[in-house]
């Protein structure tokens, strides 16, 4: 058993402009009563591993307090993503990506933006990170909150001027919700535990055959 974590996965194409982006400002200003219990972690779909973040987008993350240079990316696998993360794509075929390799992260696997609408939409109150993402997942499947053409978060990556300004205002606008919905979470509980995450698929497929087994031994009982 261990203490229980909630973690948050941001991903992109080559983890070098948006999720990195996105990650810092989530990182650095969260709330201190959830630091080290909601961590954030960010990958790219098609990334090649240990590429620094883009010049451009270090300095842009300097005007936001964030130190980019030490960054350095990862791709996407199934050794990156664990049971119970909560996924944020900058694009929705970023999801397909991340549902390919992880179906049983279907309810908790979103765009960044379609996230943020569907917090907006939801009234409730959630008292933890793991209920503010049920919230957003059943305020999905009740339709409310989709808006299929804004989900995408602009990819600045050799673009003009323009295209920076749209990804940042996105991305900010974004994190900006999320951030205020984790603001209103209370301090966790930090006596409570959980069984230790699943690290890829294959251990999922074996967790839920062993779920079988043992619930046909119950019938045979």
């Amino acid at each position: 058993m261990t203490e229980s974590n909630d973690r948050i996965v941001i991903v992109c194409t080559a983890n070098v402009i948006r999720s990195p982006f996105v990650a810092g400002l989530l990182s650095t200003r969260m709330p201190a009563r959830l630091s080290g219990h909601v961590t954030i972690a960010s990958a790219g779909t098609l990334a090649r591993s240990g590429m620094p973040a883009d010049p451009r987008l270090v300095e842009l993350g300097r005007t936001y307090g964030l130190d980019l240079d030490p960054h350095r990316s990862q791709r996407l696998d199934e050794g990156v993503l664990r049971a119970g993360d909560t996924v944020l794509c900058a694009e929705r075929n970023h999801r397909r990506v991340v549902l390919d390799l992880r179906p049983d992260l279907i309810s908790s696997v979103f765009t960044l933006r379609e996230f943020s609408r569907l917090l907006e939409a939801d009234q409730g109150r959630a008292s933890h990170w793991a209920g503010v993402v049920e919230a957003a997942s059943r305020e999905r499947l009740a339709g409310r909150g989709a808006r299929d053409e804004d989900d995408d978060v602009v990819d600045p990556v050799g673009g003009p001027d323009e295209a920076w300004l749209a990804f940042e205002r996105q991305a900010t606008q974004a994190v900006s919700t999320i951030l205020g919905v984790m603001a209103a979470l209370p301090a966790p509980d930090r006596s409570a535990s959980s069984e230790a995450p699943l690290s890829s698929r294959r251990e999922y497929r074996r967790s839920r055959g062993a779920v079988t087994v043992d619930r046909r031994s119950a019938r045979r009982g």
